[in-house]
């Protein structure tokens, strides 16, 4: 099954300042998840300007620490469709993300809380489809839980989701090019300081970490003024 390609962005009435709404690409994965659930927190993020899809809170942490991170190139939710053979009859696993991260190592990720692994059984079926997909469907196939997510992963993903909803693209250009010349590691305070934008430098300075313009010196360091960055 192909793995879908981005969509093109539909057409807009002029009269819409671009400015004002951009359209939402929508979802690359294969399944939308189910609006109304009993036991999953369910619901959509956006990233990068397009919709991703959650099941889960460890599924919307993954989606949002997996488009904060520098080595990832690329990441599509409810994907692939794998099909695998239990032993008494053959069976198919959607997967929550596929992954390819940087030099090309392409991953499926099974995310479960921690509370239901075992009762799942999902260990037992992840094996079965490494064994049988081979390096076909990927490199390699894990499972992640919330626990695979540090407490300033998961602060930082939701802070730059938080602060990219509100684009000053004026601002992000203005530290781009106070911040061309930078060689080594700064902190975000430096950078604010150097562009007169105060907390708007802030902000800037953290959406500019989301596009990889700049990249986080201690990998799992919580964002604030005194984390020290460098340029990617």
């Amino acid at each position: 099954m192909p793995l879908h390609t981005h969509p093109p962005v539909p057409s807009v009435d002029t009269a819409i300042d671009p400015e004002v709404w951009k359209p939402t690409r929508a979802s690359d994965g294969l399944l939308d998840p189910p609006l109304r659930s009993r036991s999953a927190s369910t619901g959509f993020i956006v990233e990068g300007g397009r919709l991703i899809g959650f099941a889960s809170r460890p599924e919307k942490y993954a989606g949002e620490v997996f488009s904060l991170d520098s080595e990832i190139d690329y990441f599509v939710e409810q994907f692939p469709r794998v099909g695998y053979f239990d032993g008494a009859s053959w069976r198919h696993h959607t997967f929550d993300y596929y992954v390819v991260r940087n030099p090309g190592i392409r991953t499926c990720v099974a995310i479960k809380h921690s509370s239901r692994v075992e009762k799942t059984g999902i260990r037992d079926t992840l094996k079965l489809i490494a064994e049988q997909a081979g390096k076909k469907t990927a490199d390699e196939v894990v499972l992640m839980t919330e626990a695979d997510f540090t407490k300033s992963q998961r602060f930082n993903a939701e802070l730059v989701h938080e602060i990219r909803r509100h684009p000053v693209p004026e601002h992000d250009v203005h530290i781009r090019q106070i911040a061309a010349e930078i060689i080594g590691v700064v902190t975000i305070a430096d950078v604010v300081k150097m562009s007169g934008l105060a907390a708007n430098g802030f902000r800037a300075t953290v959406r500019l970490v989301a596009d990889r313009f700049f990249r986080l010196a201690d990998a799992d360091d919580r964002i604030d003024y005194d984390t020290r960055i460098r340029r990617c």
